[in-house]
């Protein structure tokens, strides 16, 4: 089993039987809380990232991936050989090497700013890195597809919203494929063919014919459905202020998903039973 994008929002709603206009409005923010929850409560292998790239020499700031959170390690190539830098607090850092003209082989690191790693000392070169780091995935509610229109009046542009003049939805462009088709987020709800669509920053118009399937999954939403399905219920259902044996239940079902979860995330990836063995319970 698993959810795309829309398979999700519709659970979501059969499940809390809420087709109300509000509630549906919220269907994101439901979604991007259970991920958000499940995201700070596992550890998984799926949560860390690697990228390339490379200092510049006689700058002590290195600037940090757009999508990192945390470092697991940071290396360089030098001579060849990679070695790893010590993470540091920034006071020691700075204090290491006062005089950042003062140039090196880096050998501590730590975080200058949200965007940027201050080095020490300052790179004599322009070495090549490596960082290992924790970083945010991408929300299953950012799923794309594709949008055709006809009797385009205008240019429309990327990055720009468009509203449906029928349906009221709004998303925004991802990119321009031709004049009639165009990548898009997933709206909320859905545009409704034959109505026309503006473009907020153009003001190009252009009539719905058609959007592809959405058929995007997300690590979570293929191998741990159930996590973000109860997730999602549980957001859904303390909006609606519902009933307390419902809500119970609903959190109950969330909680067993996250347990197992970390079960994969905190123990069976962490270990193989070349060395360990098999997992052993007691027997019930």
């Amino acid at each position: 089993m698993s959810y795309t994008y829309t398979e999700l929002k519709k659970a979501v709603k059969d499940y809390t039987d809420n087709q109300e206009t509000i509630f549906v409005s919220h269907l994101d923010t439901f979604i991007r809380s259970a991920e958000e929850r499940i995201f700070k409560s596992v550890d998984l292998e799926f949560f860390r990232k690697n990228a390339s790239g490379a200092m510049t020499s006689g700058n002590q700031f290195m600037a940090t991936p757009d999508d990192y959170l945390a470092s697991f390690s940071l290396s360089i190539v030098n001579s060849s050989s990679k070695e790893f830098l010590l993470q540091k607090d920034v006071n020691f850092v700075q204090e290491y090497n006062p005089n950042s003209a003062t140039t090196g082989i880096p050998k501590y690191y730590a975080m200058y700013d949200v965007n940027n790693f201050i080095i020490s000392p300052t790179p004599n070169a322009a070495f090549d890195t490596e960082i290992h780091y924790y970083y945010r995935p991408v929300s299953l509610t950012k799923s794309k597809v594709s949008l055709t229109v006809s009797n385009v009046s205008g240019t429309f542009a990327a990055n720009e919203t468009i509203t449906g003049g029928t349906s009221g939805e709004s998303t925004t462009i991802n990119s321009v494929t031709s004049t009639t088709v165009f990548v898009i987020i997933l709206p909320t709800g859905d545009f409704t063919v034959g109505e026309t669509v503006t473009g907020g920053t153009s003001g190009a118009t252009g009539t719905v014919v058609s959007t592809s399937a959405d058929t995007t999954l997300t690590w979570l939403s293929e191998n741990a459905p159930n996590a973000l399905l109860y997730g999602s219920l549980v957001e859904a259902y303390t909006f609606m202020k519902g009933e307390a044996d419902v809500m119970k239940m609903y959190s109950e079902r969330f909680i067993e998903s996250l347990v197992r979860l970390k079960d994969l995330g905190e123990s069976r990836e962490n270990d193989d039973a070349n060395r360990q063995g098999l997992p052993r319970r007691a027997r019930s």
